[in-house]
């Protein structure tokens, strides 16, 4: 008796307690895979492969916490009872506290930078409504284009982006990045949003302040990096919709590694019909739809053997626009090469750039008769260019400190040629040649110093010298010198709340375009002036960033004076015709307030908010007396922005954005306003299979007509665009 007994209770003891197994798949908002996630169920653990799959074969039997954990994302947990093998969790974007960014380092390697960053992942771009990236850009905080159209309608050269109210004119006063090379335009600084396929991203990183320190003239605003998907493992992402407007387009990504070696390559394609972009009350027989076209790619190759590794990557864009008239068109035809080198020395990681490239932009202009019923052509320009750039850099770190050193070179060759067409007998004279050569370089440095636990501080200093020689020997030719520092410190105040200040120097340079080519909107001509000087700006920044539970929230206000702010200054005015010149105008005094907030208030429910607002002025004009307390042209008063997103975990996704823009005007003298507007998007997607997605958006619901320019004749924004399409997401 007392043997079988021991029997029986041994038998209890000795067996273990039946193991449970829990398998299933993590994907992002947009239903791709999320590959090298922590998953946990109590002590088991594991990590999802490429497909974002997992396997726990001895998860404890019973209730218990499935907890997923990936960099760039919040944590998200599901409770299951048993045995459950097809266990599905979808993740969303980390909060504001969380937000990472590589885009201070000028490489993958972050340098600690205490700064107003904000990030948007691929998911977001793809469950949005957006049409374009610029449109997916604007609820950002102080973003702003040079106007407010679509890039999918509006002429490149306007496509110039602002951050925090620093403008006066068409230029870029943000540098704009993909994978660390610039996405702005070699002669004119505005910037193509489509060559990097929307496939191709996976996240967006907007660093706002002046930056000098580290990215020299063109960072004067601040820093826009675009980040392709690394090739590290085989995949393919690929979207293909229609709509609207009759417009198709189809984006694709791939990438492939073996023994080292890396393959990517990635293409975009749409047409469209477009709008009419003149308002309904202006129209004549003389407006037609603004259509565009274009295609675009890269093809890149690595060799990564551990120590050391070597990359390049060919770039190709081709883009045809009509600009709402019969006569007035635009192309532009772009090739890039690039190649980068990276390793290990000296107990640091070196890293050294190099490209170059052609670039080819042709444009027409003509003069609209009154009644809009007929136009004539006024001038043709072809602008070849040829640009190049080298960089290096070394960052080495300790335990307690990080420093970044390194120098670059630009140089870039572009020639306007211009053929004028005669007033009544459009007979062509030309051409009429101007241009030049921009030579660019720098030394800079920068070191993080973590003190204590709680705080952190960055120095940097930048040392630049630019020179700019005409091709018309005529001309003056312009060299300059100047030093951008910058410091910045963080506090973290308590687990919940950490408070950051940065003050700053930076210049910016007048582009090739600005010195060199003039143009004509409408009934306005700008003319160039070769005789311009860099603008120089200082400035200040302070705020706070706090997070409880699912709730964060980031306040920023600052302060910026922009001397020899060069702005289109109008020079005359008659009821056939305005003129304008480029000019160095004394100081624009830009500040303000932005607020940005992430609620999480369910696992399947983010809510996000955003307000800016900023007052940007002509504060001393003695050379334009006329500018003197103007507001600063195509920078609105105040920005006001609200997302939510839903998540089922059945493949079901909803979102929604809303944007709210302030009045701004379209001149310097504040006589063409333009209104404050409000626009709505909504979209959702239903995952049909693994790795396969229908999807749905609707951009401007309720069909706004809102003002992008008055030149004078009022022009118009996107209209209500419907467009329906698949994603697919392999493996």
């Amino acid at each position: 008796m007392r043997a079988a007994l021991f029997l029986v209770l041994y038998s209890l003891v000795a067996t273990p307690l039946e193991a449970a197994r829990v398998a299933g798949v993590v994907v992002d908002a947009s239903g791709a895979p999320v590959a090298g996630a922590r998953v946990t169920a109590g002590p088991a653990e594991t990590t999802t492969d490429d497909a974002g799959m997992f396997d726990l074969a001895d998860a404890p039997d019973g209730e218990i916490d499935v907890r997923v954990d990936a960099p760039g994302f919040a944590p998200a947990a599901l409770r299951v009872s048993g045995t459950a093998e097809n266990v599905r969790l979808v993740l969303q974007p980390a909060p504001l506290v969380e937000t990472v960014s590589v885009t201070a380092s000028r490489g993958a390697d972050r340098l600690a930078t205490p700064s107003a960053t904000t990030a948007v992942t691929s998911a977001e771009l793809l469950t949005s409504a957006a049409g374009s990236l610029d449109d997916a850009l604007r609820n950002t905080p102080g973003f702003s284009l040079f106007r407010r159209s679509s890039s999918r309608v509006a002429n490149p050269t306007t496509q110039g982006v602002t951050l925090r109210g620093v403008s006066g004119s068409g230029a870029s006063r943000t540098l704009v990045l993909a994978d660390g090379l610039p996405l702005n335009d070699a002669f004119g600084s505005w910037v193509y949003w489509n060559r990097v396929p929307l496939a191709a991203i996976d996240r967006i990183e907007v660093v706002r302040g002046a930056t000098g320190d580290l990215y020299g003239a063109d960072a004067l605003g601040g820093v826009v990096q675009v980040l392709t998907f690394a090739p590290g493992r085989t995949r393919f992402r690929a979207t293909g919709e229609g709509g609207s407007h009759d417009t198709a387009r189809f984006s694709g990504f791939g990438s492939t590694q073996r023994r080292g070696w890396s393959l990517d390559a990635a293409g975009e394609w749409l047409r469209t019909d477009g709008v009419v972009t003149v308002g309904e009350e202006a129209r004549g027989l003389v407006d037609v739809r603004a259509d565009s076209d274009y295609t675009t790619g890269f093809l890149g190759a690595g060799y990564n053997p551990g120590a050391w590794h070597l990359g390049a990557r060919l770039s190709l864009y081709d883009e045809e626009r009509g600009n709402g008239t019969p006569l007035q068109v635009n192309s532009t035809r772009w090739t890039q090469i690039a190649g980068e080198a990276g390793g290990a020395t000296a107990g640091g990681a070196w890293l050294a750039r190099a490209s170059g490239g052609t670039q080819e932009y042709d444009q027409t202009f003509t003069a609209v008769a009154a009644d809009r019923a007929s136009e004539r052509l006024t001038t043709a320009q072809t602008t070849p260019s040829t640009f190049g750039t080298v960089a290096a850099q070394w960052t080495g770190g300790r335990e307690r400190s990080a420093t970044l050193i390194g120098g670059d070179l630009k140089r870039t060759r572009s020639t306007v040629e211009e053929t004028r067409f005669a007033f009544g007998t459009g007979l062509a004279t030309g051409p009429f040649l101007a241009g030049g050569t921009e030579t660019s370089g720098a030394l800079y440095g920068r070191m993080s110093v973590v003190p204590r636990d709680d705080l952190t501080v960055v120095v940097g200093v930048r040392g630049d010298f630019w020179e700019s020689t005409p091709r018309d020997a005529s001309s003056p030719a312009h060299s300059a010198a100047f030093f951008s520092p910058r410091a910045s410190a963080a506090w973290t105040v308590s687990p919940e709340a950490s408070i950051h200040a940065a003050v700053y120097r930076a210049h910016r340079t007048p582009t090739l375009n600005e010195l060199h080519r003039g143009f004509r909107v409408g009934n306005i001509v700008t003319s160039p002036n070769p005789q311009l000087d860099p603008e120089r700006l200082t400035g200040f920044e302070a705020g706070v960033l706090w997070a409880r539970s699912g709730v964060s929230a980031r306040v920023t206000g600052f302060w910026n004076q922009l001397a020899g702010a060069i702005a289109n200054v109008t020079i005359s005015t008659t009821p056939a015709l305005i003129a304008r010149q480029r000019q160095n105008t004394d100081t624009v005094r830009a500040a303000g307030l932005e607020v940005e907030a992430d609620l999480r208030v369910h696992p399947s429910v983010r809510v996000g908010g955003l307000a800016a607002v900023t007052r940007s002025t002509f504060t001393s004009a003695p050379a334009q007396p006329a500018l003197e307390g103007n507001r600063v042209p195509q920078v609105p008063s105040y920005q006001l922005g609200a997302t939510a997103t839903y998540l089922h975990p059945l493949g079901f996704t909803a979102s929604a954005q809303a944007r709210v823009v302030g009045a701004q005007f379209d001149d310097d003298l504040n006589r063409f306003e333009l209104e404050s507007y409000g626009v709505v998007d909504v979209s959702a997607s239903q995952a049909l299979r693994r790795g396969l997605h229908l999807f749905v958006s609707v951009e401007n619901l309720f069909d706004a007509d809102y003002d992008v320019g008055r030149t004078p004749i009022r022009t118009i924004g996107w209209p209500r665009t419907t467009r329906i399409g698949v994603r697919v997401f392999l493996p």
